[in-house]
Formats: C-alpha cells, sequence, structure tokens
C-alpha cells in the first residue's frame, strides 16, 4: 500500500511545528486552568466539610493532579527559552510534541476524574462507579485509542515517533 503522507522536511518545518504545539497548548491550558481554579475553591464551599475520609484524598489527588498538569504545559516553553539561539529547534519541536500527547490525554483524565469526584460527593459511590468509570472509560478510548484508530501505519515522521 502507497503512503502518501510525506514528512515535511523543509527549513521552516520546525518553527511552522513549533507554533502548531504552541497553538495547541493554548486550548488546553485554558480548560486545565478553569478546571483547577474550581479545584482548588472547592474547599471553601459550605459542603466541603461533609466528605468522608476517602473522599478528601479524592479531591487532594485531584488538586495535584491539576497542578502538575499546570507545570508541565510549561515544560516546552521554558525548553525552549534554555535553548533559544542555540539551533536546537527540532529538539524543541519534538519534546513539545510529546508534552502535548500526554498533557492532552492526562486532561482528559483529570476532567473525567472530576466529574467522577462531583457525582460522588453528590450521589455516592454506586452511581459515582458506573458513570465516572464509564466516563473513564470513553475518555481514554476517545484520547488513546480512538487516534491510534485513525492513523494510518507510517503516516508519521519519524521524528514524531514515539520510540
Amino acid at each position: 500500500m502507497s503512503n502518501n503522507v510525506h514528512p515535511d522536511d523543509s527549513p521552516e518545518a520546525p518553527h511552522r511545528q513549533w507554533n502548531e504545539i504552541l497553538q495547541e497548548t493554548r486550548v488546553m491550558q485554558t480548560g486545565v486552568q478553569i478546571l483547577a481554579a474550581f479545584l482548588v475553591i472547592l474547599p471553601f464551599q459550605a459542603r466541603f466539610t461533609v466528605l468522608t475520609d476517602v473522599e478528601e484524598i479524592l479531591y487532594v489527588i485531584l488538586l495535584v493532579f491539576s497542578a502538575l498538569l499546570i507545570v508541565l504545559m510549561l515544560v516546552p516553553v521554558l525548553v525552549h527559552r534554555y535553548l533559544f539561539g542555540q539551533r536546537l529547534k527540532a529538539t524543541t519541536v519534538l519534546l513539545g510534541h510529546r508534552v502535548v500527547k500526554v498533557v492532552g490525554i492526562s486532561a482528559g483524565l483529570l476532567v473525567a476524574g472530576s466529574v467522577w469526584f462531583v457525582i460522588q460527593v453528590l450521589v455516592g459511590w454506586p452511581v459515582s462507579v458506573y458513570v465516572g468509570g464509564g466516563l473513564m472509560l470513553a475518555t481514554l478510548f476517545l484520547l488513546v485509542l480512538l487516534p491510534r484508530l485513525l492513523t494510518p501505519r507510517g503516516s508519521m515522521p519519524e521524528s514524531y515517533d514515539e520510540g
């Protein structure tokens, strides 16, 4: 089977790819920051005081995960700053590519986990396990499995391979 995808190996390609990575990061960053802000203000709500110990642990995990996710989104930009002017744009682009993939999947899991947490607090464990667990599985399918199913073999440039 012939492959119609031709990798862009022009001298301008890393610059275009870097701009695409930055745009994708901006899109994810807003949602993650809003969700993190929501998690930060939760303890100041009246109903928050009725959480069980397990619910409090789950909340702390979600809060810390959201903070780490925001920091992870900064990694490509900071690496770019450190490598700026050293003609290492391809290295920066590869790192950015990998970080954006991890952030995208992690952001989806954070959203699903936060919804699971809210449902658990509102209606309890039995319903939250089905709804939250189902949402978590749907998220993993949509963000991990579906892209792999849609990507034709050999269509990614070698610089973007997982290896």
